[in-house]
């Protein structure tokens, strides 16, 4: 009865689905999990492999644990969470990542990318601090703001490989020192990597021991 009064809309598609859920089966079933990875760094790949070109990159992280492509499902709904002020795409983000557990080390702390004030503002929940928390409750660990952004930036998106580099350098700064800390960084999407090896190096320069990053998706470039 409740499923008939007070149904829903799928997220992607829009086809009614139960007032609980945020997806049809349908549109579930097309999220695309990364299958191979670089057994090393542990970048997303077409094939599995030994070592990759991301390592032998210039990258202050450790490892990467990505579950999933920044395709279809999992691109709109995050696009409607950040632009659109959609909140029923969380409870799709929180059952993706406790239903994809990845076999991680135990870390200190675990802390996230920082949103600017007003994108914050924007979005009422930042989804990089959200995934992060849910990681927190998972695995137990205490979830704690380690960096400040120190000034605006573009959409990364918007930008080209160069440009993205530039957009970041120096635009976050750590709020303590860290010494010896194994630390667990967390985002939402990752494309080129920039942001995430900007923050990692900050991380490391306030005395981080290791810092690995958990990242909702990757998307293509």
């Amino acid at each position: 009865m409740f499923d008939e009064i007070f149904y829903s809309e799928c997220l992607h598609c829009s086809a009614v689905v139960k007032y609980r859920e945020s997806i049809c089966k349908g549109c579930f079933y097309k999220i695309k999990k990364v299958i191979h990875r670089c057994k090393l760094c542990g970048y997303p790949l077409n094939i599995e492999a030994e070592v990759c070109r991301n390592c032998l990159e210039s990258n202050y992280y450790d490892k990467l644990f990505i579950p999933f492509w920044y395709t279809t499902v999992i691109k709109d709904v995050l696009k409607k969470i950040k632009f659109r002020y959609n909140l029923k795409g969380y409870r799709l983000i929180d059952e993706l990542v406790r239903k994809n557990l990845m076999k991680m080390d135990r870390y200190d702390v675990i802390t996230y990318v920082p949103s600017t004030l007003i994108r914050r503002f924007r979005r009422f929940v930042h989804p990089a601090e959200y995934i992060a928390t849910i990681l927190s409750d998972i695995y137990m660990t205490t979830c704690e703001p380690l960096l400040k952004r120190v000034r605006n930036t573009s959409y990364q998106w918007k930008l080209k490989k160069k440009e993205r580099l530039k957009n970041v350098s120096e635009a976050f700064i750590p709020r303590k020192e860290l010494f010896d800390l194994k630390i667990l960084l967390v985002d939402d999407i990752i494309t080129t990597g920039a942001t995430l090896n900007e923050c990692a190096k900050m991380l490391k320069g306030a005395g981080a021991k290791k810092v690995d990053c958990y990242v909702l998706s990757k998307g293509l470039f």
